[in-house]
């Protein structure tokens, strides 16, 4: 099985990418969803409110994704320390949801397993990826983008300061992709770079090895 590893920087296209990837057969582990997902456990809610207190719960008792936002993200002291707080609460279940997905995906012989994590480089899933897909766009189409989620340019470059420069998430990959151009030209490029993934294929053993597929985790050595 060859796992593909996804990075970019934010509003550049790496849903878009993960969507086209998932659409030719990779199985898409994004971690993104499975962490959102767990937001919603009551140890994490209860363990969010007690460090921020009330007003980033609805009252439905489920945690207000946009006040959070507004302790976590930034470059202040209490912001990382906040932002690492609720890293401390998620990372362990992703981890282990992530440990699963690959099981299950070289359980069923999947050519393609799509490693889709945000701080791939940060948490060091790097080393279990046999190829890293890096996607970037431009500031002003990025900025034009944010506008449309209804981010600000300030809200941008917050989210912007948490990752790895996009300079080094280049340099660590081994295919980088622009995507400034239309969607129809986007797929055209991401489908070129999939024909030569599909070319790999049947040079992998497609056995349900454990790999950086187990608890045991990600490993430099």
């Amino acid at each position: 099985m060859i796992i593909l590893g996804l990075v970019g920087t934010p509003a550049a296209g790496k849903s878009t990418a993960a969507q086209f990837l998932a659409d030719q057969g990779a199985f898409w582990i994004n971690a993104d969803l499975i962490a959102r997902s767990f937001l919603t456990l009551p140890a994490v809610v209860d363990g969010v409110r007690q460090r921020l207190g009330d007003d980033v719960v609805h009252s439905d008792g489920q945690l207000d994704r946009t006040q959070l936002a507004k302790h976590v993200f930034g470059v202040s002291k209490e912001h990382q320390e906040n932002l690492q707080f609720l890293e401390s609460l998620l990372h362990p279940p992703t981890k282990q949801e992530i440990y699963r997905q690959l099981e299950t995906a070289a359980e069923r012989k999947t050519p393609v397993a799509l490693l889709d994590v945000p701080l791939l480089f940060e948490s060091d899933w790097d080393v279990c990826c046999d190829q890293i897909w890096c996607v970037d766009a431009s500031r002003e189409t990025r900025l034009q983008r944010t506008l449309k989620r209804g981010w600000s340019p300030d809200q941008l470059a917050k989210r912007e300061a948490m990752q790895t420069p996009i300079e080094t998430k280049k340099r660590l990959s081994q295919v980088v992709m622009c995507n400034d151009a239309t969607l129809a030209e986007f797929h055209e490029i991401l489908a070129r770079q999939w024909s030569q993934v599909a070319a790999m294929i049947d040079r992998v053993p497609n056995t349900n090895d454990r790999h950086c597929r187990s608890e045991t985790g990600p490993n430099r050595s």
